[in-house]
């Protein structure tokens, strides 16, 4: 039978498959094409994948700008072109002079608001085109756009392996649009050698955790409840009267003086019911319906 549940999912990705495919599985599982998510993962990398079902795919933008953590592995001594040990090893360095005291000091340079270049293997897109599918093509793109990004913090650092290559895995704390990918190229070049990706595990989207997860296993036999997702934003609420409530349920403009601040509202009715999301409309001086719920 066809789902109507409006809400959120959260999903610990499986290694091998994209962010895409588990879309496709909830998809047939859940019987409804109106499925989005939040926050791409590459097929090699596994954790937090939050889906939107139904009418909450409107609610992906205000989740997109999320701060995000990942547990990975990053191996100095060897460069691919995907920036990640899945792709064509392009060059090697002998790593056996790396120590960690010097990881740990290039490390740090990376905290704070950076400017970023992204991989050439990445959804970002050029000219129409996203640079993976230029870079599957064989074209090369020279001058791919640094973007400023922000690591928060870099944390739990453990030393795997020392040698030829040196491998060791680290807790990263990052903003929207940070490649990890990227982090471990350029670390690999602030200690004179090379730098690329191994594992990738993302074990928080903000208020989404991987304790919560579900496995992809459940989600094919459709044994998850569909959450209910205002719990997980962060905003103003403002609970209306019944003619307040009219005036939402046509999307007319709220005026300013039932708000505490000019920001992003989720509005409730007496009964608990969300009605909407709105938000400042600098022009006209006024609340607008960003989403409808009601």
């Amino acid at each position: 039978m066809k789902n109507t549940e409006n809400g959120i999912i959260i999903i610990d990705k499986p290694k091998g498959m994209t962010s895409h495919d588990v879309v496709d599985v909830a998809r047939k599982a859940l019987d409804t094409r109106r499925i989005g998510h939040i926050g791409t993962l590459d097929p090699n990398a596994t954790g937090v994948l939050v889906l939107c079902v139904n009418k909450a795919t409107k609610l992906v933008k205000y989740f997109s700008e999320n701060t995000k953590k990942y547990t990975a592995e990053i191996v100095i001594g060897k460069s691919t072109d995907s920036d990640d040990c899945t792709g064509k090893v392009v060059h090697q360095k002998d790593a056996s002079n790396i120590k960690k005291k010097d990881v740990l000091e290039k490390l740090k340079v990376f905290e704070g608001k950076t400017m970023q270049t992204p991989p050439k293997f990445s959804a970002i897109k050029v000219n129409g085109f996203k640079l993976y599918e230029l870079a599957r093509r064989d074209i090369q793109i020279n001058n791919i756009e640094p973007r400023e990004v922000e690591i928060f913090s870099i944390d739990n650092f453990e030393e795997l392996e020392t040698g030829e290559e040196y491998r060791f895995k680290a807790d990263f704390k990052v903003s929207k649009g940070t490649y990890i990918r990227s982090i471990a190229r350029d670390l690999g070049n602030k200690l004179d050698n090379f730098g690329c990706l191994g594992e990738l595990r993302r074990t928080r989207i903000e208020n989404f955790h991987i304790e919560d997860a579900h496995s992809i296993d459940d989600l094919k036999e459709n044994k998850i409840k569909v959450e209910e997702p205002f719990q997980y934003l962060d905003m103003q609420k403002l609970i209306v009267d019944e003619r307040a409530k009219s005036y939402i349920e046509n999307g007319r403009f709220l005026e300013l003086d039932l708000f505490k601040k000019k920001t992003d509202t989720i509005i409730y009715s007496n009964e608990g019911q969300v009605l909407a999301i709105y938000y400042y409309d600098e022009e006209k001086d006024v609340m607008r319906m960003s989403v409808k719920w009601c």
